[in-house]
């Protein structure tokens, strides 16, 4: 036998199987599929932004207030003077607010931080019912964005990466710590995740806020912000995992990755989204993360608290669902259960003893 013959046995070992080839193709179709779903997801949500609705604040004459409430995309709510518009749009009660301040002329207040395409669309309707009652406008953004992002697109980047590695590190961990069988590994895995998301927040935070100069002035209400969002990203995904198993959590996963992030309304604003969106952006960690964070950063943390109450809820939840897989795999929940059976045994003895 020369040398570098092989035998035969071998080389048949290293064919692929029929099973290992039909389990390849299964891999690359399912890939696939997800690859085409991110790009109907994105490009649907992004690539033909519409304005579909539009809060105003509205100061002015009454023809002026009842013709804007006569339009089908804008939700106007009549207010004192300027002042009050001001305080309507800096406050997140109102995507824009419009002042007939002075003879012939209309004030437009719009929101930078708030989504520079929204921004841009409030201007634009503005402008158009300016030029029909023969008005000149100006316009004062109330919360302007830095000059190192002035389209305000690195918050909705912040977040959605810090989503890629919040849910992937939560899922290496599981994988390396197993299974949870009792409290002390619950304790440690927690505290992983913490330490994990505190390292996540705070080099997100560095990059934008010091090297990049994109949120700046805010640094440790931006850390705060992004450290509650990886938190109930990662708890999420860990509490699906630990209840329902890995197939249970990869489809979380892929579900916020591919709705998800289309739903943050980050590049186009929620005004521009369409219903589908719109409705999932109140759910999905994403757009409550996106929306705590112009709070923070943008508007003095005006409109804060919905967005923090529903991450915190996705966190509570993971954290519900991992303590009770833990109690389950540890007995806790059969003991209990044998214990209170034995205890109303016991009591029935009693009553009839008596």
């Amino acid at each position: 036998m020369g040398k570098h013959h092989t035998p035969p046995e071998q080389s048949e070992e290293n064919r692929p199987s029929r099973r290992d080839i039909r389990n390849m193709a299964m891999v690359m179709a399912a890939l696939a599929v997800f690859v085409i779903a991110m790009i109907a997801s994105y490009s649907g949500a992004f690539a033909k932004p519409t304005l579909h609705h539009l809060d105003v604040a509205v100061a002015g004459p009454q023809h002026l207030i009842d013709g804007m409430r006569g339009q089908d995309t804008l939700g106007v709510t009549q207010v004192a003077d300027a002042a009050a518009a001001h305080d309507q749009v800096y406050q997140r009660r109102a995507d824009a607010a419009f002042v007939a301040d002075a003879p012939g002329h209309l004030e437009l207040y719009v929101a930078g931080g708030g989504g520079r395409s929204v921004a841009n669309a409030a201007e634009t309707v503005g402008r158009a019912i300016a030029a029909q009652g023969g008005l000149s406008a100006d316009v004062t953004d109330v919360a302007p964005t830095t000059a190192a992002d002035p389209q305000g697109t690195v918050v909705f980047y912040a977040v959605i990466f810090l989503s890629i590695g919040a849910s992937v590190g939560a899922t290496i961990f599981g994988r390396m710590m197993g299974s949870v069988h009792k409290a002390s590994t619950f304790g440690w895995r927690t505290l992983s995740l913490a330490a994990y998301s505190a390292l996540l927040a705070g080099g997100v935070t560095l990059y934008v806020d010091v090297i990049l100069g994109a949120l700046t002035g805010h640094t440790w209400q931006v850390f705060g912000a992004l450290f509650v969002y990886a938190m109930a990203v990662a708890g999420a995904v860990t509490g699906v995992a630990a209840a329902f198993g890995t197939i249970a959590s990869a489809t979380l996963t892929a579900f916020l990755v591919i709705i998800g992030n289309a739903a943050a309304a980050g590049p186009v604003g929620k005004p521009l989204l369409t219903g589908f969106y719109t409705t999932f952006n109140a759910i999905v960690p994403q757009g409550s993360g996106v929306a705590l964070l112009r709070s923070v950063e943008y508007f003095g943390g005006n409109g804060s608290m919905t967005p923090l109450m529903t991450l915190l809820g996705w966190a509570a939840a993971g954290l519900v669902l991992a303590v009770g897989a833990t109690l389950v795999r540890s007995g806790t929940f059969g003991s209990m259960l044998n214990y209170r059976a034995s205890h109303d045994r016991s009591e029935r003895g009693s009553t009839r003893t008596v």
